[in-house]
């Protein structure tokens, strides 16, 4: 049952360690494999819309259980991704899914990494695409990470970073309840802990990076290097 204070949102309630055990991280991928795959496309082909024979050079924050990954990688084997994600669980299980794909020969040039989000180990300007999926509400250090991606990321190249907007509309939020169903108290624990446009921004200014664009996407907000026509641009 969903706890009673389910739509008190207004403040922010970080999540200090979501997920401690492997059995936990399995059965959490499995759910977002049966219930949530749908949320992953939109992204995804926003993602893969910016590769192309220049964007070659892919970097993902927060690796997660790799499914995001493995999708865009799939569609273009051709490309590097380098994923990273500080949480030894979630790797591992997005290892296993890694070591799946390649039993199945799926095509794809994909690298997952243990590392702390806000020092990445990669060189100044080596990264075309910079993305992220449901990861920003997790970071430790969200400043230092957001200048770490800029740091990476090569001069007139594309930052799309996605989460749920803890300030969604009410409707938003309750139809994605009705799928998530036993995952419901877990996905509000998440959507506490994430950020409203506003604070997104407040830490934006605060990584000196006040030119990069917030948007809402229904449940969603996207943070842009770039910009997006069409969606609308939080104020």
């Amino acid at each position: 049952m969903i706890n009673a204070t389910l739509f008190d949102l207004e403040n922010r309630v970080p999540q200090v360690k979501p997920f401690s055990s492997i059995d936990e991280v399995r059965s959490y991928d499995l759910g977002m494999r049966k219930s949530a795959l749908v949320a992953y496309l939109k992204p995804a082909k926003r993602i893969l819309s910016y590769c192309n024979d220049t964007n070659r050079d892919l970097f993902e924050v927060g690796t997660g259980t790799g499914l995001l990954s493995l999708y865009v990688g799939g569609k273009r084997p051709e490309h590097i991704i380098s994923s990273v994600e500080e949480n030894v669980t979630l790797l591992e299980v997005a290892e296993e899914n890694l070591s799946l794909s390649v039993w199945c020969t799926a095509p794809s040039n994909i690298e997952f990494e243990l590392c702390k989000l806000h020092k990445f180990p990669f060189a100044n300007a080596s990264a075309d695409i910079v993305y992220s999926f449901s990861s920003m509400h997790l970071w430790k250090k969200p400043v230092e990470t957001l200048k770490e991606i800029s740091r990476i990321c090569k001069p007139g190249g594309v930052v799309l970073l996605f989460d749920t907007n803890r300030h969604a509309e009410e409707g938003h939020i309750t139809f994605v309840l009705q799928f998530v169903k036993e995952g419901a108290n877990e996905f509000m624990d998440s959507l506490r802990a994430s950020y409203s446009p506003r604070e997104v921004k407040d830490l934006l200014a605060q990584a000196g990076l006040s030119e990069w664009r917030v948007y809402e996407d229904e449940l969603g907000l996207v943070v842009s290097s770039v910009v997006l026509d069409d969606l609308e641009e939080c104020p």
